[in-house]
């Protein structure tokens, strides 16, 4: 491994990266395929890899069309929204160990109690770590209190790289990094008021960008090398070179 590349990855796989967000449980394979090819690369090179991934046209398109149809998520909507992830969850895995890696899948609603991330049980991903395997997880849906609750990959993705003490944590977006007022990527990113919104064309139930950017404000406070990228850039991300967006939060 050369000197300044991660040693211990988190990698969110952006749901608008792998898949057509336009189309209802489309996969984008090329680009998932040429993640893949670039984590397998990292970690043949010794890195340790936890992977999770967005909804997408899956998930999100999913909890949208139900809050449209019902103005709501019930406890029960959680099965529909679980099994629209899973389906897209098992084609991230094959991707993965199709290039070599070994992922073991982990489902956010059988690791965490609720929307609190603090609840969720990290001990059987850092087990699989020792193993040799790929955890791989991703954003959910889980039944609490009489709703249905999402829980987020993008937060998700920060706990995980703050509570196993990762070097590094790559959100993988479609971008080349986050986009400033310039309508060009920021080197760096300190300040969520930096950021330049442009309106999306699907649904995004988790927030969109700015939320995206405060999450990873927020893990850069404990996760030396925080960064926002595409997949063309990833395996330069994991080897340390400048790439995409660094977040890098004031308080620091």
């Amino acid at each position: 491994m050369s000197r300044g590349a991660c040693r211990l990855a988190v990698v969110k796989l952006g749901g608008g990266a792998i898949t057509v967000k336009e189309l209802p449980e489309t996969v984008d394979y090329r680009s998932l395929e040429e993640a893949a090819l670039q984590l397998a690369e990292y970690r043949s090179n010794g890195g340790l890899l936890v992977v999770v991934h967005g909804g997408g046209s899956f998930g999100h398109a999913t909890v949208a069309r139900i809050l449209r149809e019902k103005g709501r998520l019930s406890p029960l909507d959680s099965s529909i929204v679980q099994e629209s992830m899973l389906k897209l969850a098992l084609i991230v895995t094959r991707a993965l160990q199709d290039k070599g890696l070994k992922p073991s899948l982990h489902p956010p609603h059988s690791l965490c109690i609720n929307d609190d991330l603090s609840t969720c049980n990290l001990k059987v991903i850092e087990r699989d770590l020792e193993e040799g395997l790929t955890p791989v997880t991703y954003g959910d849906a889980i039944p609490v209190g009489g709703e249905t609750r999402i829980v987020s990959g993008d937060d998700l993705a920060a706990e995980i790289a703050v509570r196993l003490k990762a070097d590094c944590l790559i959100y993988v977006i479609r971008e080349p990094g986050v986009i400033g007022a310039s309508g060009e990527p920021l080197q760096t990113l300190r300040d969520v008021r930096e950021v330049r919104v442009v309106d999306m064309k699907w649904d995004d139930v988790t927030g969109g960008i700015i939320r995206k950017v405060e999450i990873a404000l927020k893990a850069s406070k404990t996760v030396e090398n925080v960064i926002i990228t595409n997949i063309e850039n990833l395996s330069r991300a994991l080897k340390g070179e400048p790439v995409g967006t660094r977040i890098k939060a004031y308080n620091l």
